[in-house]
């Protein structure tokens, strides 16, 4: 009886001890209205970086906005859109991958990844980064006003 009684506490252990190691199986939830709503604003603002819209842009980007781009070069609102009009800087083309959202109230942090090829001052350039940015929700929606990449490893 004692042999049986200490090879069933080893067995419930076994069993604790394998359900507690189990990889556990975390259900994938719904973005919420919020968060698709950043991935939209965000998604946005790359297409008006493309097409070179600039009343989108200007709806997209918040007043404070502080735009670091990889090379380390700071921009606020009016320079990164002036380089975006004046051709100083083309985007032909911005693909974003892995972005994840986190909402905070009114402020929402992206992380993600893209592919990017641009034209910089004549320059043709295709390069991949990793990017955060900062967006703020206003009255006419979510804006950007922080944004900051590292280019990575070619």
């Amino acid at each position: 009886m004692w042999n049986f009684r200490r090879t069933v506490t080893a067995m419930a252990a076994v069993v604790l001890a394998a359900a507690v190691a189990a990889p556990v199986k975390i259900l994938a939830q719904a973005p919420s209205a919020d968060e698709q709503a950043v991935l939209k604003a965000e998604k946005d603002r790359f297409a008006a970086m493309h097409n070179a819209d600039i009343a989108a842009l200007e709806k997209l980007l918040g007043a404070e906005l502080s735009y670091t781009h990889t090379s380390a070069k700071v921009q606020d609102k009016a320079a990164f859109i002036s380089d975006i009009k004046t051709g100083t800087i083309k985007y032909l083309a911005i693909d974003p991958t892995d972005m994840k959202v986190r909402i905070f109230g009114t402020t929402a942090i992206i992380t993600g990844g893209a592919s990017v090829h641009i034209i910089l001052n004549g320059t043709d350039q295709t390069f991949r980064i990793r990017y955060t940015d900062v967006h703020v929700k206003r009255a006419g929606g979510w804006q950007i006003v922080a944004w900051e990449a590292t280019r990575l490893p070619a």
